[in-house]
């Protein structure tokens, strides 16, 4: 009987103990809530106004998934962010091979439906999918985009690798730009 009330003595206090935790301020176990909000200093950055993480008004967004797969490799554009006439894709690589792939920054380009190239050199892109492995980043666009885009076509072009695409390249097309 004394052994059973000392479990239970010592569940109510391990579930005290969890209460206390979950109530904390800082507590691990509690979603972060915290909301972001950005102004402008007047000084504009290749990213410019993308730089954040949760969309403000300024700030237009389309998710979705665009994606093409050639060979073993599959490129999916997840998000497209527009302010002010940047755009940031949200784009994965997924790797079903069984030797690294590498997708340099420099062979990234994009294409809209104007048929106007934008570079996208100031991207974060690691470029290396490893073997059985998907990795992301974003492709940001050097330019503005033109008035009149509606979409764009993502180009991966300088794909390395044994068992990279034929041709050493993958496009996704359609991506529509938020509006």
């Amino acid at each position: 009987m004394i052994a059973i009330a000392g479990v239970a003595v010592g569940v109510l206090a391990l579930l005290g103990v969890i209460q206390f935790v979950l109530s904390g301020e800082n507590s691990a176990a509690q979603p972060n809530a915290t909301a972001t909000t950005t102004t402008s200093n007047g000084v504009e950055t290749p990213d410019g106004a993308l730089e954040t993480t949760e969309p403000s008004a300024d700030v237009k967004v389309q998710t979705g998934s665009f994606k093409q797969q050639r060979g073993m490799l599959t490129i999916e554009v997840t998000r497209v962010e527009a302010a002010n006439g940047r755009v940031k894709l949200f784009v994965t690589a997924t790797n079903a091979s069984r030797a690294r792939m590498t997708l340099p920054v420099d062979g990234i380009a994009v294409l809209d439906d104007l048929n106007r190239t934008y570079a996208a050199s100031s991207s974060k892109w690691d470029g290396l999918v490893t073997q059985g492995t998907t990795t992301s980043g974003t492709v940001v666009l050097d330019e503005k985009l033109g008035t009149g885009v509606n979409s764009l076509t993502l180009t991966f072009s300088s794909i390395s690798g044994q068992f990279a695409p034929t041709g050493a390249s993958i496009t996704v097309a359609g991506i529509p730009v938020p509006k």
